[in-house]
């Protein structure tokens, strides 16, 4: 394992990460807020620690490529050195004077969940605002991918670091060359986003609001500059616009692409796509249908919040328009299933991804079959391609392990916190799936300000690891790894 080579990586990173914390000191300028020395600060650190990191670790002659094991290291260190210098706006403004706080913030944006602990969000000047919007956009489709798309020495052994991060069981190359993939990807990811920015603008949003809700719905992250989230603009066309959007956002960004390069047949041939369409049609339609009379005055009304509320916690975007944990038992159950499945592969959503779902659905069809013909070949095959016994087995062990992650976390929080037993269950749920807001103390009317330092450690390890599909840092535990 190079881990001079792997800290040489980390600091190009960083070295960029902080050139990127000066966009947001723009605003200070445009606004004649007082937060413009606490972003430059933070921008001179993160870059300064980089330089001085990629300096010292400067590979010497020799092979220099990232290896299996170095490509573990790298997502993770990327990802924790992101969260850690990310932190330090919040902390140099004096918005968050804890650092546990302030380190939550910051995983809660890079991950995309969305989870707060800011009391009073729409206090805080636009510099800082937008920080807290970006991160989330940066870690929506990805710092890995986008350091491939513009870091030469992340080209080297890109595929596999691509594969560490990228949401679900493969990853998918639209050229030969990974780099190309990436910008492309990104392409399209900013495109995307400028047309959701331009679409709230025309439905009476304010365009710096339209920008900010724009990074956290693409990104699926739900951050949002107002304390009430969406609910603050009560308007049906903005609803319904990021409405759609979100849906967009829960589907692979490679089928997107090859959409907008008109092959058409390759999306609505694609099954966890079909799949991914009937799972939110069938919820909403459901989830309406309970509350049309109980909860509103009509049907179209119930539509308009439910279909969001769907969308957001499905996609594990996590904006809200209505106080969801107020909604009948079912309702809410439902909900807290879908932040289970998650979004599509590929996409910017987390949870467990609807791929693995349909494989242990047909893994489990297969058993059944087994039983009454024992000795029958019964392959299980995803759009009439086989899966192989590896990704089988992959996909079976990521499942036990995300349910086993889960209660464990759900134990420690229980533990270390006095709450009930439906805020600990669903704040865990919501970190580990990366969506944000969950039900009871941490409902959307609530944030996770309240909880104790060692719970928003537990939680801002649940983000990550939910984030990097659980394999890529959990392999770092264990002894194995660092044998030679």
């Amino acid at each position: 394992m190079n881990i001079r080579f792997t800290l040489h990586i980390i600091g190009n990173i960083l070295k960029f990460l902080g050139l990127l914390m000066l966009v947001p000191a723009v605003f200070p300028l445009i606004y004649h807020e007082d937060d413009l020395w606490a972003l430059i600060m933070s921008a001179l650190i993160t870059s300064g620690f980089g330089f001085i990191l990629e300096r010292l670790t400067k590979p010497r002659h020799g092979k220099n490529e990232i290896e299996r094991k170095d490509g573990f290291l790298v997502a993770t260190l990327a990802w924790l050195g992101a969260s850690l210098f990310g932190a330090l706006p919040y902390i140099a403004y004096g918005a968050l004077t804890n650092p546990a706080d302030a380190f939550f913030e910051s995983v809660a944006g890079f991950t995309t969940t969305g989870a707060s602990v800011i009391t009073d969000i729409e206090a805080l000047p636009h510099g800082i605002l937008f920080w807290r919007n970006f991160s989330q956009w940066l870690g929506g489709m990805g710092i890995i991918v986008l350091g491939i798309a513009i870091l030469p020495r992340l080209a080297v052994g890109g595929m596999q670091l691509m594969g560490l991060e990228a949401p679900g069981p493969t990853t998918e190359k639209i050229t030969p060359r990974i780099t190309e993939t990436a910008k492309k990807l990104w392409a399209v990811y900013l495109g995307i986003s400028c047309l959701l920015v331009l679409s709230l603008f025309l439905a009476g949003m304010p365009l710096f609001d339209s920008v900010l809700h724009s990074f956290s719905t693409m990104s699926t992250g739900g951050f949002s500059p107002k304390n009430i989230s969406i609910a603050a603009y009560n308007s049906a066309s903005i609803d319904a616009i990021i409405t759609v959007f979100m849906f967009i956002a829960g589907m692979n960004f490679v089928l997107i692409y090859w959409f907008l390069h008109g092959d058409y047949k390759r999306l609505f041939r694609n099954s966890e796509f079909k799949f991914y369409f009937l799972l939110n049609a069938t919820a909403i339609i459901l989830i309406t249908l309970e509350l049309r009379t109980s909860v509103y005055h009509d049907i179209f009304e119930s539509f308009r919040y439910v279909s969001f509320q769907v969308l957001s916690i499905s996609t594990t975007t996590g904006f809200a328009t209505e106080n969801f944990d107020i909604w009948p038992s079912f309702a809410k159950w439902f909900l807290l299933l879908l932040m289970f499945f998650g979004g599509c592969a590929g996409s910017t959503a987390g949870g467990i991804k609807i791929i693995r779902t349909m494989v242990l659905f047909k893994k489990g069809h297969r058993e059944l079959q087994k039983i009454i013909y024992p000795r029958a070949v019964v392959p299980i095959r995803i759009d009439k391609k086989p899966i192989s016994d590896e990704i089988l087995s992959s996909i079976t062990s990521f499942f036990l392990l995300y349910l086993f992650i889960y209660l464990f976390g759900t134990l420690v929080v229980m533990a270390a916190e006095d709450i009930s037993l439906v805020t600990a269950i669903s704040a865990c749920a919501a970190t580990l799936g990366n969506i944000g807001p969950g039900l009871g103390d941490v409902g959307p009317t609530s944030n996770y300000a309240h909880l104790t330092n060692v719970t928003k450690v537990v939680l801002s390890f649940l983000m990550m690891t939910g984030r990097l599909e659980l394999f890529t840092i959990l392999v770092l535990i264990t002894p194995a790894f660092w044998k030679k």
